[in-house]
């Protein structure tokens, strides 16, 4: 046997190692999941929670469809351009045929369509259930104009002439088509139902290629009333049956002038 202080001498000599027994424990996975478990399930409801009610960051680019070239329409949508871009977001916008187009549009995952300008009243095609109203911005006046030595009293009174009600996709169209059949004029009667809206109706009507000229918001443009509003032999019809269409078209609205 060696004496005690040598031995403590030749452990603490550099280069000595001292080797500890390793014990080997077998994982329980049934274990390991109720430890675990819990945790990543807790983890799991607080981000489906934060990515449902945590908003993301506005984008910096939107696409707006917007109206007819010239159309009030086209002029609202350029007033918002000029206003998102005083936050830094480029607002780019597309022409379209009107209400009715922009909101097809909108349905379409594809036209890459963000946002829209859509009149009151308009139903499209496609399935608007998770689409979102901004709310209402403004009145768009329904404006008709027409030639006659008399004036006129009813709608019904334009059976067999030639009116021009906007083009297909156009809210203008879509709500003189419905204002009219409640009037008994509907397409394939005795009625011209011209697909004509701004500027070439009001050639048409001046021309004499028409006899009565729907416009409104995505169809007409400011310079375009106040030309009919001064042209000699032109009238502006007077809806004195207002309060009866807005009973009868519940997004319609008397607006006196």
């Amino acid at each position: 046997m060696e004496p005690k202080a040598q031995k403590r001498e030749k452990m603490s000599k550099p280069g000595g190692s001292l080797r500890l027994p390793l014990k080997i424990m077998a994982v329980s996975w049934s274990d390991l999941a109720e430890t675990l478990g819990p945790i990543l399930l807790v983890s799991a409801i607080a981000i489906l929670a934060t990515l449902h009610y945590v908003r993301p960051a506005p984008p910096h680019t939107l696409t707006m469809s917007s109206g007819p070239k010239g159309s009030n329409f086209e002029t609202i949508a350029e007033r918002y351009q000029k206003i998102l871009a005083r936050s830094g977001i480029k607002l780019k916008i597309i022409e379209s045929a009107g209400s009715l187009d922009n909101l097809n549009r909108l349905t379409d995952a594809k036209s890459g369509v963000d946002i829209t300008l859509v009149q009151s009243g308009i139903s499209g095609s496609g399935d608007t259930s998770d689409l979102v109203s901004l709310g209402s911005v403004f009145y768009q006046p329904l404006t008709i104009f027409y030639r006659s030595p008399k004036q006129l009293l009813r709608l019904s009174e334009l059976r067999s002439q030639r009116i021009a009600i906007g083009p297909e996709g156009s809210g203008t169209r879509f709500l003189a088509l419905a204002l009219l059949k409640a009037n008994e004029i509907e397409l394939g009667g005795p009625t011209t139902l011209l697909n004509l809206e701004g500027d070439a109706a009001k050639t048409a009507l001046l021309g004499k290629q028409a006899d009565a000229i729907v416009l409104s918001g995505d169809s007409a443009s400011p310079a375009t009333i106040r030309e009919m509003l001064h042209t000699e032999g032109i009238r502006l019809f007077d809806f004195s049956q207002a309060d009866a269409y807005v009973r009868r078209f519940p997004y319609l609205s008397k607006l006196p002038l």
